[in-house]
């Protein structure tokens, strides 16, 4: 078990460090209106993918934990059905987009183009989860990262550095989805179908889990969005360039979860908790450290480099508490999905999005992107503390009858 989360979580760190080089090397060899528009259009095509999959990607976790093998055919349907809906979903958005919202820093026809291969990846991801495959989950964790690092060398040495958006935001933003999508379908044709099986445990998995995964990524993105929307696609840039270093920082939590999964299904109830809560802990005292000193190092570094370099280190101070508490709530939120208690995930994560999406709508218009920083911090600590909690919650044995639970807990225990 800690071979298989030191070498997940190396290469977590790896792929994190490929995707703030690649944003780094876009932002200053490219131009920081280029990736506020590649980081915009990336956060729409990412948020897109919840709204049409996440249930659906969740429940192949969920589903192959408990039965690896004979659930082929299921979740082949389901993977289908989640990507056609997302092309055309992506087609509606491009076009609606291109005429309603002209001004926006998005490449809407992008989002069409990469939507569906999006898709495709984070069921990938799903499905080598639920297997507990390490080396599965990291071929298609690392596809994205590398092909765009590649790419972004490429536009840095050949490119030429604008104050504009630029073309190369288009192969930035279509070959990682591209690379990722290619890997998964051939992953998909080793997974064994013996007939399908009932669909009924996927689609209520997926109905339960679906608000929370949206609430989840809206309150964690939306701020970017918004950012873009009200400020510019430069400052979005900046921000975009924060908000990697805090990505990278959640690896940590990423890979405890991820590994974790498997053993929060198996265990005894209580006991799994416990790891849970551990796990929370250290990988949130580890997110926090990590944070503080990636934005020690470009406050330091930057004192003498201009003033954008600066706003980036105070922007990754204040991110810092949102990198140890995204670190820790990802680790519980895990629990709760690997043992069914969708409920509590749905509370916490609506909570977390009606109170970030409070802050950043008061404090985003006065003090830019320092409101989106300071109300993902705020969001994502109370998350970690009201999980946690439920976490403790559900630990605690329940003398209810199954008629009573599902009538005042139709979402979970």
């Amino acid at each position: 078990m800690r071979r298989t989360a030191f070498s997940q979580l190396s290469w977590r760190v790896v792929a994190g460090l490929l995707t703030v080089g690649s944003a780094v090397l876009v932002s200053f060899g490219v131009g920081l209106a280029t990736q506020g528009v590649l980081a915009t259009t990336s956060s729409l095509v990412a948020a897109l993918s919840v709204l049409t999959g996440a249930g659906f990607t969740h429940a192949v976790a969920f589903t192959v934990a408990r039965r690896p093998v004979g659930s082929g055919t299921n979740l082949r349907g389901a993977v289908a059905a989640s990507t056609a809906t997302s092309l055309v979903l992506g087609i509606v958005v491009a076009v609606a987009g291109s005429n309603v919202l002209p001004t926006m820093p998005v490449l809407w026809w992008g989002v069409a183009v990469a939507l569906p291969f999006f898709q495709v990846g984070q069921f990938g991801l799903g499905l080598q989860q639920g297997l507990g495959s390490s080396r599965g989950y990291v071929t298609v964790l690392i596809a994205a990262p590398v092909m765009t690092f590649a790419v972004a060398v490429i536009a840095a040495v050949t490119g030429v550095r604008s104050e504009g958006a630029t073309l190369w935001a288009w192969p930035l933003l279509v070959m990682p989805p591209i690379a990722q999508a290619t890997i998964v379908a051939w992953q998909w044709r080793q997974l064994p179908h013996d007939g399908p099986d009932s669909l009924r445990m996927l689609i209520s998995y997926t109905a339960r889990i679906y608000p929370s995964a949206v609430a989840h990524f809206l309150s964690f993105r939306l701020d970017l969005l918004l950012v873009s929307a009200l400020v510019g696609a430069t400052p979005a840039g900046i921000y975009s360039l924060a908000l990697s270093g805090v990505d990278a920082v959640a690896r940590i939590g990423q890979t405890a979860a991820t590994v974790l999964f498997r053993q929060f299904s198996d265990q005894d109830v209580a006991r799994a908790a416990s790891v849970a809560r551990r796990a929370a802990l250290l990988t949130a005292l580890l997110g926090g450290l990590a944070g503080f000193v990636l934005a020690m190092g470009v406050v330091i570094g930057g004192r003498t480099r201009g003033p954008e370099v600066q706003q980036l280190g105070v922007l990754l101070v204040i991110l810092s508490v949102a990198g140890a508490a995204i670190c820790a709530w990802t680790v519980l939120a895990s629990y709760l999905a690997a043992t069914n208690r969708l409920g509590a995930s749905t509370r916490v994560n609506f909570t977390l999005l009606g109170l970030s999406v409070v802050i950043y709508l008061w404090l985003i218009p006065v003090i830019g992107v320092y409101g989106g920083a300071i109300g993902t911090s705020v969001g994502l600590l109370v998350a970690a503390v009201l999980g946690y909690w439920e976490v403790a919650r559900a630990s605690r044995p329940r003398l209810t009858s199954p008629t009573a639970t599902l009538l005042r807990n139709p979402f979970g225990k």
